[in-house]
């Protein structure tokens, strides 16, 4: 018995160091977690990708144009006639518009008439005459309605547009020393009403009735004097 007591003791010793060295190794963590692998690991995302886009960058231009503004409607046309009949007294009148200028004729046939110019613009009238004449209106493409005032009588009227051979005629001829003026109205049913001076220079000129007015030749004959007569047209803008 007391030769193997080193043996023992050797053996005993080396078993306490095994027992020692696996329970520091329990004790102690490893710093690898358990399965890790590095190759499934994303790589760190870049800082650019993760930020936003600018606005700049990311916007779509709109495809439709910045919006336009309407187009201004026309009410009033640049260059009309109008003929019709006044309401009460028999008079009849004549309007014709061209770029900005009218000329405008009331007559009755006998004494009562008179020779307006004046202004055009967006669809008003503003016209005037010899003795105080004067005409207001308000137009559009259909028709011409207002006031006027020949020889100190006050007239209204709402007259539809015309077209040649309706519409106004004036004639202008040297008798005797004195200028003549003739004036007609041709209505659209082919009426003709018309006045003539006899001194149309005057500072308050008398009419009488005109004499016939033959609208194929543009001629009418007065006594011995033959008027050829001038068609004014808002449309050519003949006679302005």
């Amino acid at each position: 018995m007391r030769r193997n007591t080193p043996l023992i003791t050797l053996l005993t010793g080396a078993a306490l160091g095994i027992v020692l060295l696996i329970a520091s190794m329990l004790s102690t963590p490893s710093k690898t977690p358990a399965g890790y692998n590095a190759a499934a690991t994303p790589p760190a995302a870049s800082s650019a990708a993760t930020q936003p886009a600018p606005a700049s960058a990311t916007a779509t231009p709109s495809a439709a144009s910045p919006s336009q503004p309407a187009p201004a409607v026309v009410t009033a046309p640049t260059r009309a006639d109008y003929a019709g009949r006044v309401q009460g007294g028999g008079a009849s009148i004549a309007i014709s518009i061209h770029d900005g200028q009218a000329i405008a004729y009331v007559c009755n046939g006998s004494a009562i008439e008179a020779w307006y110019k004046g202004t055009a613009a967006n669809g008003v009238l503003i016209m005037t005459g010899k003795n105080n004449a004067h005409l207001s209106a308000i137009y559009d493409f259909g028709k011409v309605t207002g006031d006027v005032l020949a020889h100190g009588t006050d007239y209204s009227f709402a007259v539809g547009a015309v077209h040649k051979p309706s519409g106004l005629y004036q004639a202008t001829a040297l008798v005797r020393g004195a200028t003549v003026k003739a004036g007609w109205i041709v209505l659209s049913n082919g009426t003709k009403v018309g006045s003539i001076e006899s001194d149309a220079d005057s500072a308050a000129p008398s009419a009488t009735r005109a004499p016939d007015l033959d609208v194929a030749t543009g001629t009418a004959q007065d006594g011995d004097v033959v008027l050829h007569a001038t068609a004014i047209s808002g449309a050519t803008g003949s006679g302005f």
